[in-house]
């Protein structure tokens, strides 16, 4: 593990949240007498104590840590990746006049550390995507603007729309072309099925 990784890691060392291969390679790093990471962690520990008395601690979801690890290492760009569906093909469905996915076919794809997405259906002609979305508890998907109207309904848990907005199963929610959602996150989890343009523009 190079100088700067080790250093990525010192806010969550004085937190005391790394997992044991982490807490070794800092630890050992720190036996060097490094200046540079010793005057940097003393900082996060006296940012840390300052914080141990207003807040009451409370256990963050499970895949809450990984989520922040992902976003703070990723180079830039990286989120447009997420929108994997992007690079999907239609398949050989242009001559059936009907189309049929199994509970049991397909494959679901990560897109993000807790979001995941299937394919059901991929409409060249009209350049969207029909698919199911599977967000863990404590996951985020990030702010983008519609090129074309997107439908959302959700099947399972919960979906949080900005701050003012929850959607619980059975919610349906219709979102314009060219309007923008913001980041949508869940706290419990949630499943979704939902109809997107391929044009959709991710905007952070």
């Amino acid at each position: 593990m190079n100088h700067v990784s080790l250093q990525e890691l010192l806010p969550l060392y004085a937190l005391g949240v790394l997992d044991p291969a982490e807490l070794a390679a800092v630890q050992t790093h720190l036996q060097t007498g490094c200046e540079e990471c010793e005057r940097e962690l003393r900082a996060h520990d006296a940012t840390v104590a300052s914080l141990a008395s207003v807040v009451t601690p409370v256990a963050p979801p499970a895949a809450l840590r990984q989520r922040v690890l992902d976003a703070a290492l990723a180079p830039e760009g990286r989120t447009e990746t997420v929108q994997s569906w992007k690079n999907w093909s239609p398949g050989d469905v242009a001559a059936q006049d009907l189309f049929l996915v199994r509970a049991t076919e397909g494959h679901w794809e990560s897109v993000l550390a807790g979001v995941s997405v299937k394919k059901l259906y991929l409409d060249a002609a009209r350049r969207t995507a029909t698919m199911l979305v599977r967000m863990l508890p404590g996951t985020q998907y990030p702010s983008h603007r519609h090129a074309d109207a997107e439908e959302c309904l959700v099947l399972e848990g919960d979906l949080h729309v900005g701050a003012d907005l929850v959607m619980h199963a059975g919610d349906f929610q219709r979102a314009a072309a060219g309007s923008v959602h913001v980041p949508q996150f869940t706290v419990d989890g949630c499943l979704l099925l939902i109809t997107s343009s391929l044009e959709d523009e991710l905007l952070s």
